[in-house]
């Protein structure tokens, strides 16, 4: 026989493959029956024992196909040869019926049906090799009852399980629910106890409350009143003696004294002082403590001095007067201390109760309700007689101020007519000397010429830059208020994609710089002289008197500019401004007279100014046509004027960027003298110290005019933009951007504006009105 391990293992694959597909079994039957040789065969073949060899051959289909099992034991048990032969056909016909009958349960319990068939196969198997007899086979059917069986004992010992689980489930549910009740009663009971205890301390706020209104109010009336008394005393002693005055306020003193002594004794309920009964431990409500708190005993403190003295009283005490004490580490409210009636005022005494040397005063329920309500009612009958003399005093005082209220009326009235008379007197001085002042100006402003900027700027194509740029162009502020403005960058698209929202003049390379020098400033001069050359090409400077660069950063205010220029030398002086207007063509070459042709326009022109001409005059002599002139038409480039070349310094520590001004003749000669200047570029400056040395090495008249910048930069402080500066920087969103500009120009002064009069701006009720008329005819003027 084959080892016992091997002999499980294929009765393991056979129960497998039984599970899997029950109805695929009969055609490996149907062979393996095939190949098994009867004992007839075996005998006649070889003559060898056809027994030993039925078993060799079952052995090895047990190995190789347990599904011949069956007819193997038919063979061993020598049955008839036809029973061999019917046996695969009756297990095809037994498996399909169970298959049928129980293919859910068989599939559902596959691997269960698996584990159980091995153990009864191995033990099966066992059993046999060891008696020597053949191996009978466990039937479906019954390995389906036993599982069935199986399961049906699992179920009823499930069903234990759970109605145990349920039971206790319950139970814990019962006493759940127990406890949340005995916890919702003791919170509802406590919820009761503070209510009551709110209640109660409501009910004392409120007497409190009343008490100290009533308190305060006849006070404030006992005030008018002494006040009143003290006005009517002053007016008697105006018509009668010292002495007889002095009477009659001490009557009244010793009066009102001896009415608020009463006061007090009713406020205080004192009662008498004397007694012959023994003291008590107990009586009418109020009881003495040997020891613990009130609240311990179920009783109240005292809270009141009055009470305190009353409950001295009922319980018959030698000492019924109680004396307010401060002092901590006592009884709360009334006690009693060696025979002395004492009052707790201090609130840390709060809860403290008897002690061995000191007794607790305290108070019933009842007793403390009868108590407060006996208290409000007195303080609320002291307040209302208090209210009656108080509205007396009152109205007898409200007569007394109307007098006083009409004296005080007409002796106003009598000195602001007097006020007024010097006031128009006043105002008619400085309106005539403010027509004078205004006259001087508006004659002014009839000789000087306006003045015309060209302004520019260089954005980044990304940043605050855009926008801001933008949001100056809408309300058209900054360098849109000049005559002609310009954006420059090195592309119409910004960094995000988008179209740049200004219009854009475009210059060459790239507007990256690196930062260095002694305050590592951005060094940026290169990409400035870019700039400054585009300028120079695009020539549109020419047309204009003054060019100014400005970051799109700086506040900038170009009316205050031109009324720099206009009005204040040297930047007014005819040799700086530009008097000729630009020629259509600028034709400025050489001259065309014959036998000329190799000089240039300009030399001519100045031969005319050699001879006494000016300007203008020569220019229209070299305009004229050959053989007359040479037929240059030439601006006032072409003309020597000493001084024209200006530019503005705007800080005291040199030129500052934010905004530079240059006249058109000196950006003339900066394109002009620019090679001049390359040894400058060595130096790790930034643009504008480059320009402010570059010009002064090429001889432009510096002009030191410091009100043209506020910045930070230059020691000063911008904001918030009051100063009548040209130019506030740097404000680099949007919001500070126009907080500034608003500001500015609410409370800001040009540097050129008209004269303002403060002593007559400060004088009120409408006597500025002149001077209103006249800034407004100055203001249509301008306009």
């Amino acid at each position: 026989p084959p080892h016992p391990g091997g002999f499980r293992a294929a009765a393991a694959s056979t129960a497998a493959t039984a599970a899997a597909d029950l109805p695929a079994m009969s055609s490996p039957i149907r062979s393996s029956a095939a190949v098994i040789p009867t004992a007839a065969e075996d005998s006649s073949a070889d003559g060898r024992d056809s027994s030993s060899v039925l078993q060799q051959e079952c052995t090895r289909l047990l190995v190789e196909d347990s599904g011949s099992m069956g007819d193997c034991a038919g063979r061993r048990g020598r049955a008839p040869r036809w029973l061999y032969a019917s046996v695969p056909v009756a297990a095809v016909l037994l498996v399909a019926a169970a298959f049928v009958s129980s293919h859910q349960h068989t599939t559902l319990r596959a691997g269960k049906v698996q584990s159980e068939f091995e153990v009864l196969v191995e033990t099966s198997d066992e059993q046999a090799l060891e008696a020597g007899k053949p191996k009978v086979l466990p039937d479906a059917d019954m390995m389906l009852q036993s599982d069935l069986m199986k399961q049906a004992m699992e179920q009823q010992a499930g069903l234990v399980e759970s109605e145990q689980k349920l039971a206790d489930l319950q139970r814990t549910q019962e006493e759940k629910v127990e406890k949340m009740q005995r916890e919702r009663e003791a919170k509802e009971a406590k919820e009761k106890r503070e209510k009551k205890e709110r209640e109660e301390a409501a009910r004392k706020a409120v007497a409190q409350k009343k008490a100290e209104a009533a308190k305060k109010k006849a006070e404030a009336a006992k005030k008018e009143a002494d006040e009143k008394q003290k006005e009517e005393d002053r007016k008697r002693r105006e018509a009668a003696e010292k002495q007889e005055q002095e009477e009659p306020k001490q009557e009244s003193g010793a009066g009102m004294s001896m009415l608020l002594g009463a006061l007090d004794e009713i406020l205080e309920g004192s009662p008498p002082t004397t007694t012959t009964a023994p003291p008590k431990t107990k009586a009418h409500g109020f009881e003495i403590l040997s020891n613990g708190t009130c609240h311990g005993h179920g009783l109240f403190p005292i809270a009141h001095s009055s009470v305190c003295s009353l409950a001295a009283s009922e319980l018959v005490l030698a000492d019924n007067t109680s004396k307010v004490s401060n002092a901590t580490s006592r009884p709360e409210g009334c006690y009693l201390e060696e025979g002395k009636l004492w009052f707790a005022e201090n609130e840390q005494n709060k809860g403290h109760g008897s002690s061995h040397d000191r007794q607790q005063l305290c108070m019933t329920k009842g007793r403390k309700h009868d108590e407060d309500e006996r208290l409000e009612k007195l303080v609320e009958k002291q307040a209302e007689e208090k209210v009656k003399q108080a509205e007396a005093k009152a109205a007898a005082e409200k007569r007394h101020k109307e007098e006083l209220k009409k004296e005080r009326e007409e002796k106003k009235e009598r000195a602001e007519a007097k006020k007024k008379e010097r006031k128009e007197q006043k105002l008619q001085k400085h309106l005539d000397k403010e027509e004078r002042v205004v006259q001087s100006w508006e004659n002014d402003e009839k000789t000087v010429p306006n003045v015309t900027l060209y302004c520019f700027s260089l954005m980044m194509p990304f940043g605050y830059e855009p926008g801001l740029l933008h949001e100056q162009k809408l309300r058209g502020v900054g360098i849109y208020a000049c005559d002609e403005a310009v954006v420059f960058s090195n592309t119409t698209t910004l960094m995000s994609g988008e179209p740049s929202p200004v219009e854009i003049s475009l210059i060459p390379g790239t507007l990256a710089v690196a930062y260095g020098g002694r305050w590592m400033t951005a060094l940026n001069t290169g990409v400035f002289n870019r700039l400054w050359m585009e300028v120079i090409r695009l020539g549109r400077y020419r047309y204009h008197d003054w060019v100014v660069k400005v970051d799109p950063d700086a506040v900038f205010f170009p009316s205050r500019l031109r009324e720099l220029m206009r009005h204040k030398s040297p930047y007014n002086e005819k040799q700086v401004q530009r008097r000729i207007e630009e020629p259509k063509k600028l034709k400025c070459g050489n001259c065309r007279l014959k036998g000329k042709e190799h000089e240039t326009c300009a030399s001519h022109v100045r031969l005319w100014q050699q001879e006494g001409h000016t300007c203008k005059k020569a220019l229209e002599l070299t305009s004229r046509d050959p053989p007359n002139d040479c037929g240059c038409d030439c601006d006032d480039f072409a003309c020597d004027l000493p001084g024209s070349a200006m530019y503005l310094n705007n800080c005291q520590w040199g030129l500052h960027g934010p905004i530079e001004v240059l006249s058109r003749r000196a950006v003339a000669t900066y394109a002009a003298g620019l090679p001049k200047c390359v040894g400058l570029l060595q130096n790790p400056w930034g643009e504008d110290k480059f320009l402010d040395q570059c010009m002064q090495e090429l001889g432009v008249t510096r002009a030191n005019e410091y009100s043209l910048l506020s910045e930070t930069a230059c020691g000063e402080e911008p904001a918030p933009c009051g100063n009548s500066n040209v130019a506030f920087h740097p404000f680099k969103s949007i919001q500070s951007y126009f907080t500034c500009y608003e500001y500015a120009n609410k409370y800001g002064q040009g540097p050129a504006s008209p004269p303002v009069f403060p002593d007559l701006e400060a004088q009120g009720d409408g006597l500025g009105d002149g001077m209103g008329d006249i800034m407004m005819k100055y203001q249509e003027h301008s306009i």
